[in-house]
C-alpha cells in the first residue's frame, strides 16, 4: 500500500494555516508581554514568543496524524478539499473572498480568513477550522520539543512547558525505581500474534472482542471456569517501559482515533480510549457507582430486575473489591479542594469520587499522568487485575493485540465466532483470522460495539443497535 501523502501545495497551505493560528511574536507583542510576565523566566518567555507552528513541528506532526489514520475518512477528504481550495487563487475566492492563495496572503489577511471560516455560517466550514485548530495546539503542547525546537534553550527543559509551569511527565528510570521500590510488579503478557504467519482459523471455548471493563471481567469468571477463551483487542499492547508519559503520544497509541474523536459537528471532542485495558488503562481512576434512580428505570423500563433485587450491585461490590476502590484518604488538587470549599459553603452537596489507585495520598508518584498510561503500577487497571487473573487461571486465557474484530459470525441467530484482521508475527502483514466459539462477548466500548454488531449483519428490527 502506497504511505499517504501531502501534495506539495497542501503542506504548504497547511504549514501557512498553522503558523497563522500559532504564530511568531513580533518584537513589540514580545515585550509587552515579558512586561506583563515578569515572574516568569524570561529566556522560556522569549522562546515562546519566538516559537511558531512550524519551529514546533506541527505541520507534520499533522500530516503523520492523517497518515495513520486517526480522522474518519470523510473528515480527511473534508480536510484536504479545503487545503487544495486554499492552495488556488479560485478555491480561495470562492471559500473565503479573496483572490490570492491562503499561503501568500500577509499575516493580518490569513487570520481575517480563518476567522471567516470559524464564524461561518456553514457548518462544514465550522468543523475544518475547528480541527485544524485543535490539531494545531494538540500537537505544539502535547509533545516534548525541547530537542526540535530551534529557538529552545537547551534540550534539558521544554521551555513552552515552563512557561506554562509544567514539569512534563518522570523519565523512564524514575518511574521504574518507583514501580519496585513499592513491589509494584509488572506482569508481561504474551501475545498470540507471534504465531500468526498466515490466514488462520481458531476454535476456543469464548471469544471477547475487547479488553476493557466489561471483556476482562467476563474473561476472568470464564477462565476461573475451565473455559478456553481468547481476547481481543484491536489496539498495541504496551509494556510499561514503552510507555513515555506523554500526552502527545498516548493521544497516538492509546485514545481511539488519536484523541480526535468528536460529534459530527465537531462541537464536543469525545474521549475514549484504545488500548490493552480499554478504558481503564487511560482513565483518571473514579469509580463512580449507577445512580439508583438508573437501576429502578432499566428495571421497571426493560424489566432487567438484576438491578432492583440487589443482584446487580452485589457484582458491583465484587468489582469494587477487586479492583481496590475507595473514598479513603483521597488527596485533592488545589482546583478540587477550591470546588469542594464553594459547594460547602453554597449548601451544594458534595462528595468524593472514589478511585482504584494503589495510593490516593497527596503527590502520588504517577498520579498527575494517569491519563497517559500507567509506568508506575499505580491503577489498578484490567490489565493489573482481571486481565492478569484470566492469564493465571488454571486454563490461561490467551490474548491478541492490534486484531480489529470485522464480523461476528452467526446463523440462525446463534452466534458462532469472529473474523478478524490480525498484525503477524512479523509485526506488520496483516492475516485474516477465524475464531469458532460457542460464545461470543462483543464488549469493545460504546462506539465500537454498535458499529461492530451492525457490520455483523444481526437483526435490527427493534432499532435498539446504535
Amino acid at each position: 500500500m502506497e504511505a499517504y501523502a501531502l501534495t506539495p501545495a497542501q503542506r504548504r497551505t497547511l504549514a501557512a494555516i498553522c503558523d497563522t493560528l500559532l504564530p511568531q511574536l513580533s518584537a513589540e507583542q514580545e515585550a509587552e508581554m515579558l512586561a506583563r510576565r515578569h515572574d516568569l523566566d524570561p529566556e522560556h518567555v522569549k522562546v515562546l514568543c519566538r516559537s511558531s507552528a512550524s519551529d514546533l513541528g506541527v505541520p507534520e506532526s499533522i500530516e503523520e496524524t492523517l497518515a495513520a489514520g486517526h480522522l474518519p475518512t470523510d473528515s480527511r477528504q473534508e480536510l484536504e478539499m479545503v487545503l487544495n481550495a486554499m492552495s488556488t487563487r479560485l478555491g480561495m475566492l470562492l471559500l473565503c473572498g479573496t483572490d490570492t492563495a491562503f499561503a501568500s496572503l500577509p499575516h493580518a489577511d490569513r487570520e481575517r480568513c480563518l476567522m471567516s471560516l470559524r464564524d461561518s455560517r456553514f457548518a462544514t466550514k465550522r468543523k475544518i477550522f475547528q480541527t485544524l485548530k485543535a490539531m494545531t495546539s494538540v500537537n505544539a503542547f502535547s509533545r516534548n520539543t525541547s530537542r526540535s525546537n530551534p529557538h529552545n534553550k537547551g534540550a534539558d527543559k521544554n521551555s513552552l512547558w515552563s512557561v506554562l509551569d509544567f514539569e512534563g511527565p518522570p523519565s523512564a528510570e524514575e518511574a521504574r525505581a518507583e514501580a519496585d521500590a513499592r513491589g509494584r510488579e509488572e506482569f508481561v503478557y504474551a501475545m498470540l500474534n507471534d504465531s500468526i504467519e498466515r490466514d488462520t482459523t481458531l476454535t476456543v471455548d469464548a471469544v471477547i472482542v475487547g479488553s476493557g471493563c466489561g471483556g476482562s471481567v467476563v474473561a476472568a469468571e470464564l477462565a476461573a471456569a475451565g473455559q478456553r477463551v481468547l481476547v481481543l483487542e484491536k489496539a498495541r499492547y504496551f509494556k510499561r517501559s514503552e510507555i513515555t508519559g506523554g500526552e502527545g503520544d498516548a493521544y497516538d497509541s492509546l485514545y481511539e482515533r488519536g484523541c480526535l474523536v468528536a460529534t459530527e459537528d465537531s462541537g464536543i471532542a469525545v474521549l475514549a480510549g484504545s488500548a490493552f485495558g480499554g478504558g481503564t488503562a487511560v482513565n483518571w481512576a473514579c469509580c463512580l457507582r449507577t445512580p439508583s434512580y438508573v437501576k429502578e428505570e432499566w428495571a421497571a423500563k426493560h424489566g432487567l430486575k438484576a438491578f432492583a433485587d440487589g443482584t446487580f450491585d452485589a457484582s458491583l461490590d465484587a468489582v469494587c473489591s477487586r479492583i481496590g476502590v475507595t473514598s479513603e484518604g483521597v488527596a485533592h488538587s488545589k482546583n478540587n479542594e477550591l470546588l469542594a470549599q464553594a459547594c460547602e459553603k453554597l449548601g451544594y452537596p458534595c462528595s468524593v469520587a472514589p478511585q482504584n489507585m494503589a495510593d490516593v495520598g497527596p503527590l502520588a508518584p504517577g498520579a498527575h499522568f494517569i491519563g497517559s498510561g500507567d509506568r508506575f503500577g499505580l491503577k489498578q487497571s484490567t490489565p493489573e487485575t482481571f486481565l492478569k487473573d484470566a492469564a493465571t487461571a488454571v486454563v490461561p486465557a490467551s490474548f491478541a493485540d492490534r486484531c480489529y474484530v470485522e464480523q461476528v459470525l452467526h446463523k440462525g441467530g446463534v452466534a458462532q465466532g469472529v473474523r478478524c484482521r490480525i498484525v503477524g508475527a512479523d509485526g506488520a502483514s496483516e492475516h485474516t483470522l477465524i475464531v469458532n466459539a460457542p460464545k461470543v462477548v462483543v464488549s469493545c466500548g460504546s462506539l465500537n460495539s454498535p458499529a461492530l454488531l451492525l457490520r455483523s449483519g444481526l437483526s435490527n428490527s427493534n432499532r435498539q443497535i446504535g
